[in-house]
């Protein structure tokens, strides 16, 4: 090594992951926990004083979250998060079922105590944040709860597809969360989740998580019947 080399203070090494890929995560990211609701309209400005960051960036980002069908440009050129039909919603239900059932098999099987430790804690954290009726909170905390037991299956590529169906979903969330009785529902799921992991059950784990899409499919269709929240591409089946 060069002696001057050698010589060099501690630097803390730079992060790979540019301005864009940052602001298009946490978009991403805000879409799938339910910071979003649907049919909610957008502007480049706004997002961009929101995350403190400029224009460019943030067009880049909706760019590719566009590509993702996560977004509809309006007649004025305005940004809205797109709706949901119960044809699309059921078409997502049934997906997320069968992927999501894997992936919990899999977590179930594979799991060690440190992803335990982990998912418990985020199991906790929700159930404080349905305990105190914080519906902010508990979109998030869902969100970082199932998506710890997802990455103890280390599947990245039905992952990757989850993500996808909950880039949809999430906006449909913000929606149902603020009732009460929905939350009881899925802390009862949430809590038969967490039970069927701690015995590495891999049935009990698929019926759980697919008790908790199933119910949760339900209270959003009806509410949504009740909204009339068509979206106008598609025709309910």
């Amino acid at each position: 090594m060069n002696s001057d080399e050698s010589k060099l203070p501690h630097l803390t090494q730079v992060s790979r992951i540019t301005l864009k890929d940052q602001v298009y995560r946490q978009l991403r990211e805000a879409l799938m926990s339910g910071r979003f609701k649907p049919g909610q309209k957008l502007t480049i400005r706004g997002l961009s004083e929101a995350l403190g960051a400029s224009q460019m960036p943030v067009r880049e980002a909706l760019h590719r979250l566009s590509a993702e069908n996560a977004f509809k440009e309006t007649k004025t050129g305005r940004i809205r998060i797109r709706s949901m039909n119960t044809a699309t919603l059921r078409e997502i239900r049934d997906a997320r079922v069968a992927l999501e059932g894997l992936l919990l098999e899999r977590a179930a099987r594979r799991l060690n105590d440190e992803d335990m430790t982990e998912i418990r804690q985020a199991y906790d954290d929700l159930q404080t944040a349905a305990n105190a009726g914080d519906t902010q909170r508990y979109l998030r905390t869902n969100f970082a709860f199932h998506r710890r037991i997802y990455q103890a299956a280390d599947a990245e590529l039905t992952m990757a597809a989850v993500e996808n169906f909950w880039l949809h979903m999430g906006p449909c969330f913000a929606l149902v969360a603020p009732d009460s009785q929905h939350l009881e529902r899925s802390m009862l799921a949430h809590s038969r989740i967490l039970e069927a992991l701690y015995e590495h059950d891999e049935a009990a784990a698929r019926a759980a998580v697919t008790e908790d899409i199933m119910e949760a499919a339900a209270s959003l269709e009806t509410l949504l019947k009740q909204l009339n929240f068509p979206d106008r591409k598609r025709s309910a089946q």
